[in-house]
C-alpha cells in the first residue's frame, strides 16, 4: 500500500494526473478502492479538469461522485471537505462550496487555501445577486468588433468578478510591429447611458469607453501600484458617471486625491480625456445597431502643473502645449509641458498633508493664494453649481481669506484648483460646512465663528 501511495504522490507532483486516473480506475474495476485511494482519484480528476475544455465538467462531476461515495468517512477530514469544495466551486456551485471550505477551517484553522476559496466564493455569490447593466448582444458584438478593427485584436481580458451596477472588463491589445505599445480599453462602461446636459443631447455623448496606451515593456498583470494604476483608473472612470449621476467626455479632467502621484515612480497625478489621436478617425466613434453611438476617449495622465493650467485656461490651450509624441503613449517621466509656469511656495508642503476629509461627490475646489501660499485662514467661502463640463471634478466650493481686494480677486494667477482635503489641512474649521448645498456662503466673524450669509450665484 505504501508503494502505491508513493507512486501516486510522485505522479501528482509531476502533473501526471491521467496516469493516476488510469491506475486507480483500473483497480476500482477489480478490487475496489478504500477511502484513501478514492481521495487520490478524486484529487486527480479535480487537478486534470481544464475549464477551457468541454470535458472538464464531467471530470469535476466524477470527483464529486467519488467523494460523496465516502462521505461518512470524510466528515472529520478537512482534506475531504476541501476536495469536495474545490469540485463544487469549479462547477459554479459556490454556495455549496462555501459550506465545504468553512468546514475545512473549522477542522484546520491554519488552512490558508481554504481562506482564499472562502473569499472567492463570497465574491461570486455576491456578484450573482446583482443585475448589472450590460450591452445587448448585438451592441456587444459591435463594440468588440470596433475594438479589434481599430485598436488591435484582444490578447487577454481582465474579467471583473463583482459588478454591482455595470460589468466592466479590461480588454488588452498587445503590442504589434506596426503599433509598438499596449492598448487597454474598458468594455462595458458604454452599457450605461450617462446623464449628459440637455444642451448636448443631440451629440449622442451618452455612451463611452476609455482607452489608455502603455509602453511595450509595461508589466501588465504585475502586482504593485507602479504597474496597476492605469487599470485602476480605467475602472474608476468607468463608474464615475454612475456614482456622480453625471458624464465624462472630451476635455474632462480628474485628479488623484490630494493631487498625490499615482505611484512612487512618477509625479503624474491627474487625467484628461481626449480623442484617441494616434488611431484612425473612425476609431473615435462606434455606431451601434440600436442607433446609439459609443464614443472612445483616451486617458492621458497629467502633472499637477498641467492640471492647474487646464483649470485656469482650457483643455484646448493645454493640449496645444503637447506635441503628438507626448500624447501617443503613457510616459511616467515625460517632460512637463507646463514646467515653465512659476511654482508656488505652499505654506504647507504637499507631501505632509493628512487625510482629514473624504466626502461624497467631486472633491475639487478653487482657493486663493492668501490661504495656500500666505497661510491665512479661510475667511469667506461659498458654493456654486458647477458648469456641466466641470461637474466630474468640481465640488463648487470657492475659498478666500476674505481680505483680498478687487485687483487681487481679478487676477486668475492668485487662484488654483485643489482637493477639498488640502484646504481642510489649512483650515479644519471648514469641515462642518462642506455638506452645505450650492447657493450657500459662510463668513468668519471676528470671534472666529463661521456664520451663513446670503449668496446669489447670479
Amino acid at each position: 500500500m505504501n508503494d502505491i501511495l508513493a507512486l501516486l504522490d510522485k505522479w501528482n507532483q509531476e502533473d501526471e494526473y491521467q496516469k493516476i486516473i488510469d491506475c486507480l480506475e483500473g483497480m476500482s474495476d477489480t478490487q475496489g478502492l478504500d477511502y484513501t485511494l478514492t481521495g487520490h482519484l478524486a484529487r486527480a480528476y479535480n487537478n486534470i479538469a481544464d475549464l477551457d475544455k468541454p470535458e472538464s465538467r464531467g471530470q469535476l462531476e466524477r470527483a464529486e461522485e467519488l467523494l460523496r461515495s465516502v462521505a461518512a468517512e470524510g466528515q472529520e477530514d478537512p482534506l475531504w471537505h476541501y476536495r469536495l469544495g474545490y469540485a463544487l466551486f469549479y462547477l459554479d456551485r459556490e454556495e455549496e462550496a462555501l459550506a465545504c471550505f468553512q468546514r475545512v477551517l473549522e477542522l484546520d484553522p491554519a488552512d490558508k487555501d481554504a481562506e482564499h476559496f472562502i473569499q472567492r466564493c463570497e465574491q461570486y455569490i455576491s456578484a450573482k445577486t446583482y443585475s448589472p447593466e450590460m450591452y445587448e448582444q448585438e451592441d456587444w458584438d459591435a463594440v468588440e468588433a470596433h475594438l479589434s478593427r481599430y485598436f488591435g485584436p484582444c490578447g487577454n481580458v481582465f474579467h471583473e468578478i463583482m459588478s454591482p451596477d455595470i460589468h466592466v472588463d479590461i480588454y488588452i491589445m498587445e503590442p504589434t510591429p506596426e503599433r509598438n505599445y499596449y492598448v487597454l480599453s474598458t468594455f462595458g462602461m458604454g452599457a450605461h447611458r450617462m446623464n449628459v446636459p440637455p444642451e448636448l443631447a443631440e451629440q449622442k455623448l451618452e455612451r463611452a469607453e476609455i482607452i489608455v496606451t502603455l509602453p511595450p515593456d509595461w508589466k501588465i498583470g504585475e502586482e504593485g501600484e507602479e504597474w496597476y494604476w492605469p487599470i485602476r483608473w480605467l475602472k474608476i472612470l468607468a463608474r464615475l458617471p454612475i456614482q456622480e449621476d453625471g458624464w465624462l467626455g472630451w476635455g474632462h479632467t480628474i485628479a488623484n486625491p490630494d493631487d498625490a502621484p499615482f505611484a512612487p515612480n512618477t509625479r503624474l497625478c491627474g487625467l484628461i480625456l481626449t480623442e484617441p489621436g494616434a488611431f484612425d478617425e473612425e476609431a473615435v466613434c462606434c455606431p451601434l445597431p440600436s442607433g446609439d453611438e459609443v464614443n472612445f476617449y483616451q486617458m492621458i495622465p497629467l502633472y499637477f502643473e498641467e492640471m492647474q493650467f487646464k483649470m485656469e485656461h482650457s483643455a484646448e490651450e493645454l493640449l496645444k502645449r503637447f506635441h503628438a509624441g507626448l500624447l501617443e503613449i503613457v510616459g511616467i517621466d515625460r517632460p512637463n509641458v507646463c514646467r515653465d509656469l512659476p511654482p508656488k511656495a505652499y505654506a504647507i508642503p504637499m507631501e505632509t498633508l493628512k487625510a482629514l476629509y473624504q466626502g461624497d461627490g467631486p472633491q475639487g475646489c478653487i482657493a486663493s493664494d492668501r490661504i495656500l501660499v500666505d497661510g491665512a485662514r479661510v475667511g469667506y467661502c461659498y458654493r456654486v453649481t458647477p458648469d456641466a463640463k466641470d461637474e466630474t471634478w468640481d465640488s463648487g466650493w470657492r475659498f478666500t481669506a476674505g481680505d483680498e481686494n478687487g485687483d487681487y480677486l481679478e487676477d486668475r494667477d492668485h487662484f488654483a484648483v485643489y482637493a477639498l482635503n488640502t484646504i481642510c489641512n489649512y483650515d479644519p474649521d471648514i469641515i462642518p460646512l462642506l455638506d452645505s448645498e450650492p447657493g450657500t456662503a459662510w463668513s468668519r466673524g471676528e470671534d472666529g465663528v463661521f456664520r451663513p450669509e446670503l449668496y446669489d450665484e447670479d
